[in-house]
């Protein structure tokens, strides 16, 4: 007979808890041989194979075995044909009453967007996925994510948009020693214009075909350039970089006395382009805006093209926002002190980040080609660990116990430091990285957290319920 405590709605089984505790205790009485409760004359195990067709062998060859997340999933069977399987849902909408003729067409128009995505997407191409992370060296973990189509396939915008092809990642070339956060991804701007007129095309709603096709006019009284060209002008690369500079400090006001020396933040935009139509747009509405402005600073020279206005701010920080074109690339940032430096690691005139030991140790045996980059310094959380902190002293003043516990708090989450390359191949994407998180903690989390959560609120429970029983059970003292 099973015993429930009907608790919240929820049945607690105690069954349950005693087969679990069973299998741990069995799994712990275990030979220390290996061998399992069958004896050495078990006969060995049996193993299936696979009567379907799936990706396992194309997927896992490309993972790390032996560590401490391995993983598979065949999708085929889900996506393959998907779009028929929707648009064959509209059939269970034909009987509802009470629609009328009108909802019934854009019930349909809908349908034909949904399945024209997912049918020149590339979704239905997706064979498999896999993951896999392994700790390679004290504190490095190598993860693993695989996005698999069989060769031949892959031929929707979900696997060309994001490039085609991996190359040389040009733009880690342009990353200054103080680089906090970067990434640089290849994206067809074209592209995706072109897919969201042709998505609306087949809609058939003429108000948004009208408006559509009214944008590039509207673009083009916006910017005074034709959006076609734009476009067209566009290398399809786009990287964003985030530098904390130690060297230099500026002072943050954290309320009343107290003030915080954080290392000076820049931030810089690199477009990769062919020509330079939008820089030259750009310096042409600077010049009708501001004349001849004493205060805007032009560089023309060495093949670079840079304006430059200084802009007070309350705090001591250098913000000069600029904007430049040099070699393939156009860029934005917080001061052209930013750029120049970025175009010296280029030039090989100053060190660069790829030079840091921290990255050193984070890239090492990584792709070197791809077509997305990304990387996280340590850096980046320091700081926000020290904003962190001196908020929480400043609202916990008269605390101490407070402040010692979230000082705990902070040193044990640390901080993370990361690199990663995505490459597209001839059989779908391959993301690698490195870092100093355990990837596999990410995913037991819940796991672990839910289990917890419910013991710390069921044991109690289960305490005051055998103390209640327990007072119940006792005799009742004589009357006085």
């Amino acid at each position: 007979m099973k015993t429930k405590f009907a608790w919240g709605g929820i049945n607690c089984v105690l069954p349950v808890a005693a087969v679990a505790a069973g299998a741990l205790l069995l799994g712990g009485c275990q030979k220390n041989d290996g061998s399992s409760g069958g004896g050495s004359g078990s006969a060995p195990r049996a193993t299936a194979t696979s009567v379907q067709k799936n990706s396992f062998q194309a997927v896992t060859s490309q993972l790390d075995a032996g560590g401490n997340l391995y993983g598979y999933l065949s999708t085929e069977q889900w996506l393959d044909g998907l779009s028929g399987k929707v648009s064959g849902l509209r059939d269970l909408f034909k009987d509802i009453g009470g629609m009328s003729q009108s909802d019934r067409a854009d019930m349909n128009k809908v349908f034909n967007v949904v399945t024209s995505l997912i049918k020149h997407c590339g979704i239905e191409d997706i064979s498999g996925v896999g993951m896999s992370s392994i700790m390679k060296e004290k504190d490095v973990y190598r993860s693993k994510f695989v996005l698999h189509h069989y060769a031949g396939k892959g031929t929707g915008f979900l696997w060309t948009m994001f490039g085609d092809k991996a190359h040389a990642m040009k733009g880690m070339e342009l990353l200054p020693a103080t680089t906090a956060v970067a990434s640089f991804s290849d994206f067809d701007l074209g592209m995706l214009w072109s897919v969201i007129q042709k998505e609306v095309d087949n809609a058939g709603v003429p108000d948004l075909s009208k408006a559509l096709q009214e944008a590039p006019k509207e673009f083009e009284k916006a910017t005074g350039l034709k959006l076609a060209d734009v476009l067209g002008s566009l290398g399809n690369e786009y990287g964003l970089v985030i530098t904390l500079d130690d060297t230099k400090k500026f002072t943050v006001p954290m309320g009343g006395q107290e003030s915080l020396d954080l290392p000076e933040p820049g931030i810089m935009l690199a477009i990769k382009v062919k020509s330079d139509l939008i820089f030259d747009r750009i310096d042409a509405a600077i010049k009708e805006n501001l004349g001849d402005n004493p205060s805007l600073i032009k560089t023309d020279k060495d093949g670079l093209k840079m304006r430059t206005m200084p802009v007070p701010v309350p705090v001591s920080i250098n913000l000069r926002p600029s904007i430049a074109r040099s070699g393939d690339y156009l860029f934005i940032a917080s001061s052209d002190a930013l750029i120049l430096e970025a175009l010296d690691v280029k030039a090989g005139k100053k060190p660069g980040l790829k030079d840091t030991e921290e990255f050193k140790r984070m890239s090492h045996d990584m792709p070197d080609q791809g077509n997305q980059f990304s990387f996280l310094s340590e850096k980046l959380g320091k700081v926000i660990a020290d904003v962190q902190m001196q908020a929480m002293k400043n609202n916990a003043r008269g605390n101490p116990g407070m402040v010692s516990f979230f000082q705990q708090i902070i040193s044990f989450g640390g901080t993370t430091t990361a690199f990663s390359v995505s490459a597209n191949g001839p059989e779908g994407w391959v993301t690698t990285g490195n870092g100093n998180r355990n990837p596999a903690n990410i995913v037991l989390l819940p796991l672990v957290a839910v289990p917890a959560i419910a013991a710390g609120v069921a044991v109690p429970f289960f305490t005051r319920q055998a103390v209640m029983t327990r007072q119940s059970a006792s005799p009742m003292p004589p009357p006085r």
